[in-house]
């Protein structure tokens, strides 16, 4: 903690130097908890940046949150970076109705912000249910992750760093990271997935704590955009090496499908599997399962289909259990499934897979085809690569 009661009145170490601290704590006043008023230690060691702690013996639920010192750290740089924005800054602030403490608080003359600083992980519900919580009470939450990110070719996030990956029209779906040590944020935008923990992205944009506003303002001109998609085969065909060798087809449920409808996996058609930009990041399924269920239940049966229809089908393998969404719940995106069965639609039509009739309707251009065998693929693959260059080109 940073705040403590001190002769009646809030103390924050930030506001002091460490002499300054140290003579405060030779006066022998207690130091008390702003919310369970039971007595704090104040800690001036040359790990952590000063702060205070409870007792071993406490019952207080806000002491009982040790904090590292990279939490500690993040808080002093946030707060006095926005202390030189905005008049009402405060950090660690109570919020009665909620019962939790906002790692730093501001209040604009058109909103309040609650800025949490997640080091450690929590569930994911903790997320939503706070964000919630804040919401109720008119409160804008701005979640910054501080976990070290995993960056070898590909951006490596476990489920709990998805949580925190937003969306703006601009940077499509993208992750903001917060380096105290470095003093400075990277941002990692228009995010693809090509795994279920693996995602391409464009070059990340470092800011530094010095131009960090609120709200986040990132120029558009400095992102390096391009998307690695020439890479895109190349994923795509290791996804399904390793689902061949790691999964056995009477326990998978998805190659229990493939093999049932008597089509070969390794020559599913590539245009099942095709990067759809940029909701299919919102399937934590790779693309070639929900594309595949797609043409196997609406596309592969029926003469005329619709938008509507490839969402109905999308609806329910999600309601059987087939299909996951990753949970997002910073995200903010509403009817998610209407935008990706619409993008992919659009994607199929320029590489003209499909047609779109004249009362919004689409029909297959030429009736679905499973290669058997490699040559087959290879026609299949000569026939559909210019097809792609073109679409790259669009992007």
């Amino acid at each position: 903690m940073l705040t403590a009661v001190f002769q009646e009145k809030v103390l924050s170490t930030i506001h002091y130097s460490r002499e300054e601290l140290i003579s405060l704590r030779k006066k022998s006043l207690p130091f008390l908890c702003p919310h369970c008023l039971s007595p704090l230690t104040l800690r001036i060691g040359n790990q952590k940046i000063p702060h205070f702690a409870h007792h071993p013996q406490s019952h207080c639920k806000i002491g009982k949150q040790h904090e590292s010192p990279r939490h500690l750290l993040s808080k002093q740089l946030l707060y006095d970076r926005l202390k030189l924005h905005f008049k009402e800054v405060k950090v660690e602030h109570y919020i009665k109705n909620l019962q939790q403490v906002a790692d730093v608080y501001v209040k604009t003359e058109l909103k309040k912000i609650a800025v949490e600083i997640q080091c450690s992980t929590i569930p994911i519900s903790d997320i939503i249910s706070r964000t919630q919580g804040y919401q109720r009470e008119d409160i804008t939450p701005l979640w910054i992750l501080t976990q070290p990110v995993k960056k070898k070719g590909n951006l490596q996030l476990p489920s709990f760093q998805q949580a925190f990956i937003r969306y703006s029209p601009q940077l499509h779906y993208f992750l903001l990271h917060f380096s105290p040590e470095e003093r400075s944020f990277q941002l990692f935008t228009h995010l693809i997935p090509v795994s279920a923990s693996a995602f391409i992205s464009a070059a990340p944009v470092r800011v530094p704590i010095e131009e960090f506003t609120l709200p986040l303002s990132i120029p558009h001109t400095i992102v390096n955009f391009p998307y690695l998609l020439k890479n895109w085969k190349q994923f795509r065909m290791k996804w399904i090496y390793n689902k061949l060798h790691y999964s056995r087809a009477k326990d998978d449920l998805f190659l229990r499908e493939v093999y049932q409808e008597g089509d070969t996996f390794l020559y599913l058609p590539l245009f099942v599997g095709i990067p759809v930009l940029p909701h299919g990041l919102q399937f934590k399924n790779h693309a070639v399962e929900w594309q595949y269920y797609i043409w196997k239940d609406c596309m592969k049966k029926e003469l005329f289909f619709s938008e509507e229809r490839v969402v109905e089908v999308i609806k329910k393998r999600i309601d059987r259990g087939y299909l996951k969404l990753r949970p997002l719940p910073l995200a903010g995106v509403g009817e998610i499934l209407i935008e990706i069965a619409k993008s992919y639609l659009t994607l199929l039509e320029d590489m003209q897979v499909v047609n779109r009739l004249k009362n919004g309707d689409f029909q297959l251009s030429v009736p679905w085809m499973c290669p058997d065998n490699f040559s087959g693929f290879e026609r299949h693959q000569h026939d559909f690569f210019p097809k792609w260059k073109h679409i790259l080109k669009k992007v």
